[in-house]
């Protein structure tokens, strides 16, 4: 079957790309499309919309051209309904979403509704939008890539440089900046952007440059718990990526609960889950007192990641998705 990823940016590591290439291992056709790019171009207000109509433009002509099956666009703010109706009118294509944030926050619903099917992880966006008459939508979950996210045995120096009892992967922003300051007395690591830049110098020196790929692995495997701090508008009911990443590394994760969590990985046996202060507080004095412990929550939540929340679980649920609607498709 031949797959179009349209997608901000086509780098290795970024998301749309890991799904280019696990569909390519799977034996279909793909290619990828940049809707972004790293372009000045796209930034600058005075151009963004002629520079977006320049990009969709060449995405019509290459949909034209190649005669794709399935479109998949990660995210696509600037992938109108218009550009989707013109393809669809001279290509017998399906048009599908794969929205990592939260919805309602992002997209007009119109854009939403162009798509033959919406795929969210955030099932309060999803009933929301299913209230007000939205059929195209399903519920699909984040999930982890075993080949990028998977335990590490740090070295003496790396162990050093990178572990700490309690450690946060995560940019900075004022919620989270309080979130830290009650966490004041535990020995915490912050790595990612703007925490070095912080106004309070206890924070400041709390705080490491942002970490990617072989350096976030070093960070969850040299710690002992590893925080999962929720965005407060992004994930509403639903989890993040890094409740995933963080499992399939083996780490030890203490999470904000959400509603969704529970259906995914157990609290107490797989992660080590918070509903306000107090029992976060007393979750973190347990077990870093108790870090064998912690440590088989990892291993617990590994082996659920891999058995039901990889990508390739997502892209079979998204394909049986499409098959349910639309009939299997060549």
């Amino acid at each position: 079957m031949r797959w179009l990823i349209v997608l901000p940016f086509a780098r290795s590591g970024l998301m749309g790309m890991d799904f280019a290439d696990e569909l390519g291992t799977l034996g279909h056709e793909v290619r990828t499309f940049e809707y972004r790019k790293d372009n000045p171009l796209y930034k600058n207000k005075g151009t963004k919309a002629a520079y977006q109509l320049f990009l969709s433009r060449g995405l019509e002509r290459l949909c034209l051209a190649w005669r794709p099956s399935l479109v998949l666009v990660i995210k696509g703010g600037p992938i109108t309904p218009g550009l989707i109706r013109r393809v669809k009118k001279k290509l017998d294509a399906l048009f599908l979403n794969f929205f990592p944030d939260n919805p309602l926050w992002m997209l007009p619903f119109e854009q939403i509704e162009a798509y033959d099917v919406f795929f969210t992880k955030e099932r309060y966006a999803m009933r929301s939008l299913q209230q007000v008459g939205l059929r195209n939508l399903h519920y699909l979950p984040m999930y982890c890539v075993p080949a990028a996210h998977h335990p590490l045995t740090p070295t003496l120096d790396e162990a050093q440089r990178y572990g700490a009892p309690l450690s946060f992967v995560g940019n900075r922003y004022p919620y989270r900046e309080r979130f830290v300051r009650e966490l004041s007395g535990y020995p915490l690591r912050l790595w990612g952007g703007g925490w070095r830049d912080a106004d309070d110098p206890a924070i400041r020196a709390l705080a490491g440059p942002p970490v990617f790929d072989r350096e976030k692995l070093l960070v969850y495997c040299a710690s002992t718990l590893s925080l999962n701090h929720h965005h407060p508008m992004n994930d509403i009911v639903g989890v993040n990526t890094r409740t995933f990443e963080l499992a399939a590394a083996g780490a030890c994760q203490v999470v904000d609960f959400k509603d969704d969590l529970g259906a995914l990985f157990k609290p107490g046996e797989e992660v080590v889950a918070y509903r306000d202060l107090p029992e976060l507080r007393r979750q973190l004095d347990f077990y870093l007192a108790h870090p064998d412990e912690a440590r088989a929550l990892g291993d617990n939540a590994r082996r659920r990641a891999l058995a039901e929340h990889t990508l390739r679980h997502r892209i079979e649920e998204m394909l049986a998705a499409v098959n349910d609607r639309f009939g299997r498709r060549t």
